[in-house]
């Protein structure tokens, strides 16, 4: 999957629907949607976990960061960034989750991503 192409996606489509261009946004959105309901949808995070309190940080690999994603995302669901979503916040430069030790912070991750694409999706239906 890549994260780096859905970024420029987003931007693109932030860009589109600022300008009211309802055509091209449309556009760009079937192919964010083309990469968001992919099995294997994943935050492509570093295997590195830094557990602090019941807290588990995951960084983005390579440091990168999702701003525009994260907009685009938080956008089509009326909340705020971080996007919270049962057990972790999703933000642009990391995802925070709560868990107590590494094997649980990466199965809340991948129940709580499945669950943010369940929610673009049907949002993205109405």
């Amino acid at each position: 999957m890549n994260f780096d192409q859905l970024e420029i996606y987003t931007r693109e489509a932030n860009e589109a629907r600022a300008k009211n261009q309802d055509q091209m946004a449309r556009k760009l959105i079937s192919n964010i949607m083309k990469f968001i309901k992919e099995y294997d949808f994943v935050f492509p995070v570093n295997e590195e976990t830094l557990i602090v309190d019941e807290s588990a940080t995951f960084i983005y690999k390579n440091n990168k960061t999702y701003p525009n994603l994260m907009e685009f995302i938080a956008k089509l669901l009326h909340v705020d960034i971080p996007i919270l979503v049962g057990n972790c916040k999703f933000g642009p430069g990391e995802i925070v989750v709560s868990a107590k030790n590494v094997s649980e912070a990466h199965q809340r991750l991948t129940e709580c991503t499945h669950e943010l694409q369940k929610l673009v999706q049907a949002k993205l239906h109405e």
